[in-house]
């Protein structure tokens, strides 16, 4: 894990399948199908409501009255941040590097915090 990947962990009571979950973040990011694998789905190059993308995965597992969501989201776009961090340093001296790390930083919040709504969005549907 990286300093710029998003992991959540929260536990959740619901009374519905886990599938229903799954299903229900799938509509909320994107519009393209993608496949279930026992409990777990995996969206690859996807922007969560922020100007990166990331490798999206999301377990989940399920106890009597409560589920456990465990996603794990990885920074795609490590490549980009590299040219422009070169780049920042060439033409800033180095200045510039703060810009990128702050930039880069505040878009993983704004990834997590969609997340966490979505998760809250599905506690208070079920």
């Amino acid at each position: 894990m990286g300093i710029f990947d998003i992991t959540l962990t929260k536990k959740i009571k619901t009374s519905k399948s886990k599938q229903d979950f799954l299903e229900f973040l799938e509509k909320r990011l994107t519009k393209n199908k993608t496949s279930f694998q026992d409990n777990t789905l995996t969206i690859p190059k996807i922007h969560i409501d922020s100007l990166l993308r990331y490798n999206l995965n999301t377990q989940i597992t399920s106890n009597k009255k409560e589920s456990e969501i465990i996603i794990n989201a990885e920074l795609h776009d490590t490549l980009l941040l590299t040219i422009i961090i070169i780049l920042s340093i060439l033409l800033t001296y180095g200045i510039g590097i703060i810009f990128v790390i702050l930039f880069t930083y505040l878009q993983k919040r704004k990834a997590s915090e969609y997340l966490e709504s979505i998760i809250v969005d599905y506690e208070i549907i079920n």
